[in-house]
Order: structure tokens, then sequence, then C-alpha cells
């Protein structure tokens, strides 16, 4: 649980510093998203966050860029595979 807590606000401080780098900051913040926030992650996870806070999400090469997509799609349909199984589990039980 510890870990959990610690690595979300690693997260948050990551998403942080990138955030402050991006280009045209004169632009409304506009809140982060969910896919925003998972995105961050997986770009840690892969070690490229650090190229991110740099030179923003258009310095990725396109391999990197694609990988960063791929995992974030499979992600979300896990998630919403798992929620579908949540919605039927719990309709099964109340019978």
């Amino acid at each position: 649980m510890e870990n959990k807590k610690n690595n979300t606000q690693l997260t948050e401080e990551l998403i942080y510093k990138c955030e402050k780098t991006k280009k045209n900051n004169s632009k409304k913040d506009k809140p982060l998203t969910d896919n925003d926030i998972m995105k961050y992650e997986i770009a840690s996870e892969l070690g490229l966050i650090d190229k991110v806070s740099e030179r923003g999400w258009a310095g990725l090469t396109a391999k990197e860029a694609g990988k960063i997509g791929g995992l974030l799609t499979a992600r979300k349909k896990k998630l919403k595979k798992q929620e579908e199984n949540k919605g039927n589990d719990s309709e099964d039980g109340s019978v």
C-alpha cells in the first residue's frame, strides 16, 4: 500500500515537471485526464520520462510514441474488461 502511495506521489511530481516544460505555457492549463496520467506512467516505466520532460512529447521517436500508445490501448482494454466482469459478477450474485 505504501509503495503505491510513493509511486503515485512520484508520478504526480514527474507529471508536474513535464507539464511545466511544455511549450506555449501561455495557453490555459487543462486538467489532466486519466489517459494523460496513464501515458505519463507508461513513459516512466519505459524510462522515457526524462526525455519527455526535457523535449516534450514531440521529442519522442515514432517508435517510442507508438510503444506508449500501444501499451496505453492495451491497458485501457484490460480496465474496460475488468469493469465489465465486475458488472456481470454483481448481477449474477444478486439473483
